[in-house]
């Protein structure tokens, strides 16, 4: 009790005299602005004074008698006896001290009432030097991004000594003239200069140095001083990720490192991205490894396509991306396309900080093309018609004569509907919500450090029916058990929804679906009734316009798709300090993750045309998935005089598990929930199946890093793994892996020139090598399943039979990288300016060939080939503060990449896996092979002019008339082993096809801007890429001018319709004889564009305000918008395209098959700490 009474009385005094303090400085201020008010200074004041060859002493004291000013001088200094003649009739003080200057070279400054004499600097400084200054007490309180106090930082009045530091919260109080300029500096944080000016009053929160040569970043297994960096490794700190309002993790890379390209697969929610590292060295996928917290994660058969989607980016500290060989190789056999490291936030010492991040936006397609409204659509097609029937001699009388449907000819009052923008809106979505919501509690005291966070994140997409939930929560802690002896966890876990409708599923994509209707369909039967019963057909006729097509938007209302996602990572570790020097750590670690997908489709009619499901069907699909990995390590350091040696020696042992399972049950009694969520109420034969998998690894490592004085650094790294995918025999199970790195700190030399421009230079090279594994598992045994493929008549008989072919020769693919670079800090490391050569070869690179159809099996893993990326990275950064407060950051990056297959297995020069695509010796992996072309012919008289001797179109019925499309004749057969013969043969065959574009690009760039001004922030992050390709499939199958059908894109309109009429879009004709629509550069476009990725616009709540709302440290709002501006010349919805072939096989990227596009966001947050 009498501890309570106590405690309450140290409160209540802690009160008043905060009380006190703060009433005491604001009576203060008020009085020095009032005093301020009243006092004139030397140009205000006038005096009587005539002196002819007077000491300067002499003057002063008259000076004094009449202004009220006093002179101070230091007499040791200053010569009061010189003489001086003033004559002056009630001139002012300013005038009289000016001649007084012009005459004695001496200077003077007032502050408040006293003049301040000081002697000139120089015997060549002539100018009259009066400077009217006011001395007054400013205070403020200096706080980082986040709004917490900064204590220890240094305020120094700029060009002198004089100066201060904050408090432990962050408060401070300097006196300072009215012309002074303060700087506020802090290891790791830009300074700021700010001019005092008549402010009494200067908060300041600094950010942090992105330039700063003492940021620690995090590498495999440990932390380095980014000076002492001899690898190649990119950063994205968390204040940077904790002002993007994202929905997932890697769209924080978006832009902001160097080597690193994030593209989205489409626009939807949830849906997969694609994070490269410096190019493409394999078919197959090539996505880095992903490690959360000393956690590998990443996809699995559990049915995660989006390895990041379930970490909550509010959770980040940092993002590291390891790129080099040498800074990858701790992770061995995993790390072949790169390592992305993920480091979560943990708590700090002191009270229990909370933070509140929330925001909503809205979101819409910012680009859809232009359909045919009914006219244009009828026009199309009779067009198509006539010309068909004109090229095939056919008269009104023949059978094969074509005409419109009686529904649509002349007087059909069918004719005056136009429902395309009808049928758009209703598959969109307009204004699809977006909305995140987050919460944490972090703290801790000498002994332990916890942060405890949850979050709930939804987004709708531009769609109808199609809807994402994820909730998030994650614990982590740190706890001292005595001074040798410290253990923690981390644990997250994330449960996520989707509930859509036929989007993305066996039906087809709605929107795509929707745009492509013929303009007279309506949506719904009855517009006043939507969902008349079972029945989604158009207007009740049996035969609309002889068509037959399914009312997608009606399916998408009935159809019901659920996919459930439930994740688990944790670890924990324990790491004891041996002796001085050498410590031991342990971790194990577990990711776990569960699914379920069903679907649900109810019986229903589309039309009375027999577009029908006469049963409904249920799908479940469930799959698990396990990871564990365990990891001991042992590290010492130490520092003799100017020697310093780390080394890490360690041990690893992964395992993964995933298992599946998959029921479908048909042709239930009723369409209740009850009934379809049993399968075997189903009166169809129910069908099962399911699989299970396991793999595992182990790996030792040893890393040694030595550096002379902060100037030599070398580090060495060796990691030898061996995988249960490949055969024990003849080694082909274990790989070595080794890798070098050095770099010279030659600025640190006393020869190096202190110019003041280049204040650090930094010469860096690395070498090493990698493994990869990423293959169908255990293709040197047999695999079997049972599967109904033997019996006789009728009956078939499950036996086990082989299910893959047989390859003991795989080994791994070995990844090996070259670097070099040079690292900048200029002008006093205000700039920082990065270039790095690279060099990037894969060797054995691993493809699953085609096998014959004799084989009885489709294909199998080999090593094919070696495949080459090289380019340069360029990164620079900048940051300022100018006088007036003013803070503005640029950071930029630059990376070219050159794709080349360099060489496969002997008497193979190409291979694909798609008839548009190849990969061959001297190309880029993947590029588009088809027909070139022309224009269009105009004219009979022209294409008799250029096949004089007959023309042969293989691809085509009859050959080209006027109007058709022009393809090259560009290569005939070859000769003598040769495949082409390179010269025009007048035929058009597959030998004319050809390079046509890639898909990898050339070079891709990202800038970041950020401005802040006093309580403003405003940041822009541009985007883009360049020299890359597109297949536009959808163009091509919605300018496919045969008439009828679906409708057509408008830039139909502009078809040929006679000579001179159009050189670029062929003819109507139905059928298409000269296949006008075949792959070809036609259809492959320039996809290179610019994308304002992001801007946004803050306001942080002054402290002032923030003081009368009780609890609240900081407070920040902010708009912002998304995909906001894009220039492309590409005619598609979205120039972000990546379409991956089967399996993530890179042959077969970069269709544009109608995807969705990126949505524009708009957004409105608010942060919040207490």
């Amino acid at each position: 009790m009498k501890k309570n009474i106590r405690r309450q009385l140290i409160m209540m005094s802690k009160k008043v005299l905060y009380a006190f303090v703060f009433q005491l400085i604001f009576c203060t201020v008020l009085l020095a602005n009032s005093g301020n008010a009243q006092r004139k200074n030397i140009e205000q004041v006038r005096v009587d004074l005539s002196e002819e060859n007077s000491s300067l002493l002499s003057i002063f004291n008259k000076i004094e008698r009449q202004s009220g000013f006093e002179f101070t001088y230091n007499s040791s200094t200053v010569n009061l006896n010189q003489k001086v003649s003033v004559f002056s009739d009630k001139n002012t003080v300013y005038k009289i001290l000016q001649d007084v200057s012009l005459s004695t070279g001496l200077r003077f400054i007032q502050v408040n009432d006293n003049i301040h004499v000081k002697e000139r600097v120089t015997s060549a400084e002539v100018d009259v030097s009066i400077a009217i200054r006011e001395n007054i007490a400013v205070s403020g309180m200096v706080t980082d991004s986040n709004g917490n106090g900064m204590p220890g930082v240094t305020i120094i009045i700029k060009g002198t000594t004089n100066g201060t530091v904050t408090d432990l919260d962050g408060k401070y109080q300097i006196n300072a003239e009215t012309t002074d300029v303060l700087v506020f500096s802090f290891i790791g944080y830009s300074n700021q200069e700010i001019l005092v000016g008549n402010q009494t009053m200067i908060d300041v929160s600094l950010t942090e140095d992105a330039t700063n040569l003492e940021e620690v970043i995090v590498i495999g297994y440990g932390e380095k001083s980014r000076k002492l960096m001899t690898e190649s490794i990119g950063t994205v700190s968390s204040a940077e990720i904790n002002k993007l309002p994202i929905a997932s993790a890697d769209q924080a890379l978006q832009g902001r490192i160097s080597g690193v390209q994030v593209t989205a697969v489409d626009g939807t929610p949830g849906s997969p991205v694609s994070v490269r590292v410096r190019g493409v060295g394999t078919v197959g996928n090539t996505q880095p490894l992903f490690v959360v917290d000393g956690v590998p994660v990443g996809n699995n058969s559990s049915g995660i396509t989006n390895p990041l989607s379930t970490i909550n980016p509010a959770d980040i500290e940092s993002i590291s991306v390891l790129k080099d060989a040498s800074a990858s190789a701790v992770y061995g056999v995993r790390a072949a396309n790169g390592v992305v490291l993920i480091t979560t936030k943990r708590g700090k010492k002191g009270k229990p900080t909370v933070n509140l991040d929330s925001y909503y936006g809205v979101q819409n397609i910012t680009r859809i093309p232009d359909y045919m409204n009914t006219n244009q659509w009828l026009g199309l097609t009779q067009d198509a018609y006539n010309a068909a029937n004109t090229q095939n001699g056919l008269a009104p009388t023949d059978a094969a004569y074509q005409v419109l449907h009686p529904d649509l000819r002349e007087g059909s009052p069918i004719r005056n509907r136009n429902n395309q923008l009808q049928w758009r809106d209703q598959a969109l979505n307009l204004n699809a919500p977006i909305q995140n919501h987050n919460v944490s509690v972090s703290g801790g005291g000498d002994n332990y450090n916890y942060f405890v966070s949850g979050g709930f994140f939804g987004q709708e997409a531009t769609v109808q029916k199609y809807d994402l939930k994820r909730y998030n929560f994650r614990a982590n802690s740190d706890f001292r058990v005595n001074k040798r002896l410290k253990i923690g966890q981390t644990f997250t876990v994330s449960h996520q929804e989707i509930i859509r409708g036929i989007n993305g599923g066996g039906d087809g994509f709605l929107l795509q679906s929707a745009l492509t209707m013929p303009p007279f369909f309506n949506v719904f039967e009855d517009p006043s009734n939507p969902i008349p019963g079972n029945r989604y057909g158009y207007d009740g006729n049996n035969d609309l316009g002889g068509l037959t097509i399914g009312n997608q938007v009606g399916i998408n209302q009935i159809v019901n798709n659920n996919d459930r996602l439930t994740r688990m990572l944790g670890s924990i570790y324990a790491e004891l300090e041996i002796f001085k020097g050498l410590t031991y750590r342990s971790v194990y670690s577990m990711d776990f993750s569960n699914n379920r997908d069903d679907s649900w489709r109810p019986e229903y009619l589309v039309s009375e045309m027999g577009l029908n499901r006469p049963g409904n069907q249920f799908n479940d699909s469930r799959g698990e998935g396990y990871t564990q990995v365990f990891t001991n390590t042992l590290n010492y350091f130490k520092e003799i005089g100017k020697h310093s040696v780390d080394i890490l020696a360690g041990m690893e042992y992964q395992k993964n598990r995933s298992t599946s399972l998959s029921v479908q049950g048909s042709d239930f009694i009723s369409n209740s929930k009850d009934f379809y969520e049993v399968v075997k109420n189903g009166r169809g034969d129910p069908n099962i199946g399911g699989g299970a998998g396991q793999f595992a690894f182990v790996g030792y490592l040893g890393r040694i890093s030595y550096n002379y004085d902060d100037k030599y650094l070398l580090t060495g790294t060796i990691r030898r793994d061996g995988t249960s995918t490949f055969s024990a025999e003849d080694n082909r199970r274990w790989g070595t892996f080794p890798s070098f790195s050095g770099a010279y700190r030659i600025s640190q030399e006393d020869f190096f020139p202190k110019s003041g421009i280049i204040s650090e230079m930094k010469i860096r090279g690395s070498w090493g090598q990698l493994g990869n594994s990423n293959t169908a598992a255990y293709p040197h045994i047999f695999r079997v399943s049972t599967t109904p493929d033997y019996g006789s008549g009728s009956t078939t008989i499950q036996a086990p039979v082989p299910i893959n072919f047989v390859n003991k020769n795989v080994r791994w693919e070995t990844v090996e990288t070259i670097d070099f670079g040079v690292d900048l800090g200029l002008f006093n490391n205000k700039v920082d300016l990065l270039v790095t050569y690279y060099n990037r070869t894969t060797k054995d690179f691993l493809y699953s060939l085609p096998l014959p159809n004799s084989t009885g099996f489709g294909s199998t893993p080999v090593n094919l080939g070696r495949v080459s990326n090289k380019g340069i990275e360029i990164e620079l950064g900048y940051s300022k503060t100018f006088s007036n407060g003013i803070q503005l950051s640029l950071n930029g990056n630059f990376t070219t990449v050159q794709n080349r297959l360099e060489e496969l297995a002997p008497g193979i020069e190409e291979f694909t896996s798609d008839a548009n695509y190849r990969t061959a010796v001297g190309q880029p992996i993947g590029y588009f092979f088809g027909y070139k072309t022309d224009g269009i012919y105009q004219t009979q008289a022209e294409i008799d002019a250029i096949f004089t001797g007959g023309f042969v179109d293989k691809n085509s019925p009859q050959n080209p008339r006027p109007g058709d499309v022009k393809f090259l004749d560009i290569n005939g057969p070859g000769a003598d082993g040769q495949q082409f013969s390179g010269e025009p043969d007048g035929v058009i065959d597959f030998n004319d096809r050809t390079y046509l574009g890639k898909t990898i690009p050339s070079y891709f760039y990202g800038l970041n801007i950020g401005l802040n001004y006093k309580a403003f922030d405003l940041s822009m992050l541009w985007q883009g890429v360049g020299d890359v390709q597109v297949f536009n499939q959808v163009r091509q199958d919605n300018l496919n001018l045969e008439g009828g059908g679906r409708n057509m894109l408008t830039e139909g309109l502009n078809r040929w319709t006679g000579p001179g009429t159009s050189n670029d879009v062929p003819r109507a004709i139905n059928g298409d004889p000269n296949q006008n629509f075949r792959f070809s550069d036609k259809f492959v476009e320039d996809a290179g564009f610019v994308r304002l990725r992001n801007i946004q616009i803050g306001y942080t709540v002054p402290k002032t305000v923030l003081n009368k709302l009780e609890g609240f440290s900081s407070g920040r709002i902010y708009l912002a918008a998304s995909n906001l501006l894009t220039i492309t010349n590409y005619t598609g919805m979205d120039p972000e395209v990546l379409t991956f072939g089967s399996n993530s096989n890179q042959i077969g990227a970069g269709t544009d098959r109608g995807n969705m596009p990126q949505p524009r966001i708009f957004q409105m947050g608010i942060q919040l700490q207490f």
